[in-house]
């Protein structure tokens, strides 16, 4: 790693990066999200420890947010800017969303479906959520994902194409 962006300054940075400041301003403070969207306060205490990782090396790193043990940075160089999810204790990349903060969004969003999918969540409460981070499609978002759960459970086997479709219907991708 080739800088930690200060805490100080990391939402400004964000902001620069085009991040929604609805989202940035909501970071750890949604309740149907807690466990999800956490402070950055992990990052900040680990991030220095692991700066050797190779998917860090040469970047600039500034923390998004934690999600446990899990981190979303947004990592930069003078010529690549890419948000990336990965663990602590694995130097591997699990996501890479470019710079597309929608698509970052948009898995928020699924991973908040998922979780509360045996809750039978309205599409009211999914909106909700959903104007907290700035996402504007969750209308239609919640329409492709509330299907019947023969249907869910089929088209979530083959997980990151469905993803993907979703993306692209959405007009994200």
């Amino acid at each position: 790693m080739k800088k930690l962006i200060p805490k100080e300054e990391r939402i400004h940075e964000l902001l620069k990066f085009g991040a929604p400041r609805l989202f940035v301003e909501n970071i750890g403070k949604i309740p149907e999200l807690e466990f999800r969207i956490e402070p950055v306060e992990g990052a900040y205490f680990y991030l220095p420890t692991i700066s050797n990782y190779e998917i860090l090396k040469g970047f600039t790193i500034l923390p998004i947010y934690d999600e446990g043990e899990s981190f979303y940075v947004l990592a930069y160089t003078n010529t690549i800017q890419k948000i990336i999810h990965f663990e602590l204790e694995n130097d591997k990349v699990y996501d890479d969303y470019k710079l597309n903060w929608n698509l970052l969004l948009m898995d928020i969003l699924i991973q908040y479906f998922e979780d509360t999918i045996d809750d039978e969540i309205t599409m009211h409460q999914f909106k909700k959520v959903a104007e907290q981070l700035d996402f504007c499609n969750a209308e239609q978002l919640f329409n492709l994902l509330n299907c019947p759960i023969d249907e869910y459970n089929a088209k979530n086997e083959e997980q990151e194409k469905w993803r993907i479709e979703i993306a692209k219907e959405l007009k994200i991708l």
